[in-house]
């Protein structure tokens, strides 16, 4: 690890959030540029993945963000972050039933629970 030891665990979390907020403030692809090179590193970090896909959903790709967390959901059915964005992604698309069926993958009790519970309400 000492080759990448610029790269540890607070690094790549900063990064992320950095990629997030890129995703938020309209700059999807210099989001991208960063997962990239989380993901060169890393490339099974699912967190980066999701990111990823936030990337796409928030420009309407829904095609590749569906991609993305299905490869996702296929190795973790439960994982919690994936399903919101999932979900969010048909609720973006006017596909209820399929949010709904999204939704109801996150374990109760989770903080991904409640946000999809409001997601659901609001949207």
């Amino acid at each position: 690890m000492a080759q990448n030891s610029f790269l540890d665990d607070s690094s790549v979390a900063l990064l992320l959030d950095i990629a997030n907020l890129a995703c938020h403030k309209g700059f999807p692809g210099e989001a991208r540029e960063i997962v990239d090179g989380i993901l060169a590193v890393k490339p099974d970090f699912v967190p980066a993945k999701i990111t990823l896909a936030f990337s796409h959903l928030v420009v309407n790709e829904f095609a590749e963000a569906h991609t993305i967390l299905e490869g996702i959901l296929a190795d973790n059915p439960m994982d919690a972050d994936a399903r919101v964005i999932q979900g969010l992604a048909y609720l973006l698309e006017g596909k209820q039933s399929e949010a709904q069926e999204s939704f109801a993958g996150i374990p109760d009790g989770t903080s991904q629970k409640v946000l999809a519970q409001e997601l659901a309400q609001t949207i």
